[in-house]
């Protein structure tokens, strides 16, 4: 594994000649777990003796937060880490990514069939991932009343365009709120909804635990908060996890490094009830060890959630490692997990369903 990774990174070594980075990249595996035991245990010692080496570069600021500082190089980067993903069996593409989300929608609701389902989606993008929530609802009921919050005009015209074109949506009606959640739920809102869904949405909005109890304060009595996030496991978040106790500034929940770890720990302590499944994909990561790819760049700025982070070579160096010391090879591709997880939660009679 090392000797394929190394030979993506030849150019890089002879361009930065760092010795740290030169000797990680010629060891094995093994030698990549002892060095983190090491580096741990190194870093456990300065917390107790308080001298915790912090990081002083000018990118710490933005570390965590691309859509809020830079959202021209989000856009790109994330259709990078879209066209980089593999689902089971090695298939690409964000269709398959969409109907795995899809396939985690509670479908049955104490409500009747023939009355109107009432659907509020949040930061509902292009509608790629809710128009198969949707259509997976009209198997089981006749009308659906759908609001959209979205913060971006050229997002709601593209929704707007797959609606009109998708003959299968056509038992929905559509209601668009042009608004990021924040505007949104600054109004007083009377109406009440049997499904609140935020797909990979909660890592960008101002306030996580704000956006969740107004949420669920919208919720019909027996209805379902649905939330899909990056997972607190899998070796991405591992790497980000690492990434900020390096660079990080603040509080880790005011930047986009969010997890269903942290929606969870709300919920407990609002006591809650909810239920969670989880996924599994592979990030295709080899063009970040190719110089000069701009695609392997932009999955770099997306993985970690700050842009140009090539441009800070000491950031660059740990994210290559950290993600040489986790990837697996598989054939001449350098693929890193991910787990995402659903979490449903539930308003009183909901779960008997």
């Amino acid at each position: 594994m090392s000797a394929i990774i190394t030979a993506y990174l030849r150019t890089y070594q002879r361009r930065h000649r760092r010795d740290t980075l030169e000797t990680t990249l010629t060891t094995g595996i093994r030698s990549c777990k002892d060095s983190r035991k090491s580096t741990m245990a190194s870093y456990s010692k300065e917390r107790l003796r308080g001298t915790k080496k912090t990081y002083s570069g000018k990118g710490m600021v933005k570390v965590g937060r691309l859509l809020s500082i830079s959202p021209v190089r989000y856009w790109p980067s994330f259709r990078a880490f879209l066209a980089a993903v593999e689902m089971g069996g090695g298939a690409r593409g964000d269709n398959n990514l969409y109907q795995t989300f899809g396939s985690k929608v509670p479908d049955t609701f104490l409500h009747e069939a023939e009355s109107e389902l009432r659907v509020l989606g949040i930061g509902s993008g292009s509608g790629e991932a809710d128009s198969i929530i949707l259509k997976k609802l009209l198997q089981r009921h006749k009308r659906v009343y759908n609001r959209v919050v979205e913060p971006s005009g050229e997002m709601i015209e593209r929704f707007k365009t797959l609606v009109r074109e998708d003959t299968g949506l056509r038992g929905v009606t559509f209601d668009w709120r042009h608004q990021t959640d924040e505007e949104y739920f600054r109004k007083k809102i009377n109406t009440q909804f049997h499904l609140l869904h935020a797909v990979h949405v909660l890592y960008c909005v101002e306030d996580l635990h704000a956006t969740l109890r107004n949420m669920w304060e919208q919720l019909e009595d027996t209805g379902y908060m649905f939330i899909i996030l990056e997972a607190d496991k899998g070796n991405v978040w591992k790497m980000r996890e690492k990434f900020w106790e390096r660079f990080g500034q603040g509080d880790r929940l005011k930047s986009s490094l969010r997890t269903t770890g942290d929606v969870k720990q709300w919920l407990d302590t609002m006591g809650i009830s909810y239920v969670t499944s989880e996924y599994e994909i592979n990030i295709d990561v080899t063009e970040c060890f190719k110089e000069n790819s701009e695609a392997g760049r932009q999955l770099l700025d997306f993985l970690t959630q700050t842009p140009y982070i090539t441009n800070d070579p000491e950031m660059q160096t740990m994210v290559l490692e950290n993600i040489r010391c986790n990837a697996s090879v598989v054939g001449e591709k350098i693929l890193l997990k991910q787990i995402g997880e659903a979490v449903i939660a539930f308003k009183k009679g909901a779960e008997k369903n």
